[in-house]
C-alpha cells in the first residue's frame, strides 16, 4: 500500500482506535445524511443488506452513493462493505458483479472492505491504489478462532492486498481470547483489527482497541454480526462520550 493509503478520511489509521458504525437500512443511511449528530467515527455502509441500485431505474444507479458522499462532507468518513454470504452478508450473486460496486464506492469514498477470499480481491486492490484510498481486507469465522500459527497467516495474506488486516472470530472459551490477543501482541507494519463474535465478543469490541485493535465496529440500527454493540455504547465506553 502506499503512504497515500494510510489514511482513512482525515484519520491516520494505526494512531489511534476508531469506532465504526455499521448501517443496514436504507432509512438510517438518509438520515445520516441529514444530521449532525456522531454516534461513531467511521460510517460503514452495508450495500450487501441496504441494496446495491435503485429498484425500476432506467439505469443502474447506487442507491447508497449520494447518502454516503452527504456524510462524508459532513466529516464522517464512509467505508463500503459489500459483504459475501459465506462470511455473514447477504451477497448471492456472482462475485464479478461486486466490482462495479467497489469501483464507485474507491472513487467517490474513503474506504471500502473485501474479503481475502474473495476472487476479485487482486482487482480491487488495485483499485484501491488507483485512486489512493484505504482498503480493509478481513476475514471472518463464524465456527471458531483458529490457531495464532493460521491467524498470523490470514493477517500476512490481507496485508499484501489492504491497508488494514481484519479478522472475527468466534470465540467461545478463554483462550480464544487469549489466542487473539496475542495476535494484537505482535507488532506489525499493517493497521490491526480484530474481533470476536458470539456471547464472549461485546467485551472485545471494547477491550480490544485498548490493546491495539485500530477499529471497533457497533451497529447503528440493526446488530450486523453475533456478540455486536451499538456504536454509541463503543463511543460512550471508549472515549466517554
Amino acid at each position: 500500500m502506499t503512504e497515500s493509503q494510510k489514511g482513512l478520511g482525515n484519520y491516520t489509521l494505526g494512531d489511534t482506535p476508531r469506532v465504526v458504525g455499521s448501517v443496514s437500512q436504507q432509512g438510517t443511511l438518509a438520515l445520516l445524511a441529514a444530521r449532525a449528530e456522531r454516534d461513531c467515527d467511521i460510517v460503514e455502509v452495508r450495500v450487501d443488506l441496504i441494496g446495491p441500485y435503485a429498484p425500476h431505474s432506467p439505469r443502474a444507479e447506487p442507491v447508497w452513493l449520494k447518502h454516503a458522499q452527504a456524510i462524508e462532507a459532513r466529516g464522517l468518513p464512509v467505508v463500503v462493505t459489500v459483504r459475501l454470504a459465506v462470511e455473514g452478508g447477504k451477497w448471492k450473486q456472482p462475485d464479478e458483479l461486486r466490482l462495479p460496486l467497489f469501483e464507485e464506492a474507491l472513487r467517490h469514498l474513503a474506504a471500502a472492505d473485501i474479503e481475502l477470499r474473495s476472487p476479485i480481491i487482486e482487482q480491487v486492490s488495485a483499485l484501491a491504489r488507483e485512486h489512493k484510498r484505504a482498503l480493509i481486507v478481513s476475514h471472518h469465522d463464524f465456527r471458531r478462532t483458529p490457531p495464532l500459527e493460521e491467524l498470523r497467516v490470514i493477517v500476512d495474506k490481507a496485508a499484501r492486498y489492504g491497508t488494514v488486516a481484519k479478522v472475527a472470530t468466534m470465540v467461545k472459551t478463554e483462550e480464544d481470547l487469549a489466542t487473539l490477543r496475542a495476535l494484537l501482541a505482535e507488532k506489525r507494519p499493517t493497521p490491526l483489527c480484530v474481533l470476536g463474535m458470539g456471547p464472549l465478543g461485546p467485551q472485545t469490541r471494547i477491550d480490544f482497541p485498548k490493546l491495539g485493535s485500530c477499529l471497533t465496529y457497533g451497529y447503528l440500527d440493526t446488530p450486523v454480526a453475533p456478540g455486536q454493540v451499538s456504536a454509541r455504547e463503543l463511543m460512550r465506553q471508549l472515549y466517554g462520550r
